[in-house]
């Protein structure tokens, strides 16, 4: 498994949004694999989502989650750009 990480070696941050805090549950699907996940924050461009199944960078995603107070599911495309020990960083596919 290889492992991107957020910061350049200079230690700056590369993502172009500002995370927020964010817990929910979620469930994803690719080709191969279907899962759950609990989202831990998120962005306007991307999230990141705790998992125990090993995935790849590059997959794309099929992920459906409910925001806290909606009353429906979002339901959006995602390609992993991250991967940690214990969960991945997706890119939004808007």
């Amino acid at each position: 498994m290889r492992t991107q990480q957020p910061h350049d070696n200079a230690g700056n941050d590369r993502r172009q949004a500002i995370r927020m805090p964010y817990k929910t549950l979620l469930m994803y699907a690719n080709r191969n694999k279907a899962g759950l996940g609990r989202v831990k924050d998120i962005s306007f461009d991307g999230l990141f989502f705790e998992t125990p199944r090993e995935l790849a960078l590059g997959d794309q995603l099929d992920i459906d989650f409910r925001f806290r107070h909606g009353q429906m599911n979002m339901a959006i495309a995602g390609e992993i750009t991250r991967i940690t020990p214990t969960g991945v960083g997706v890119r939004l596919l808007w």
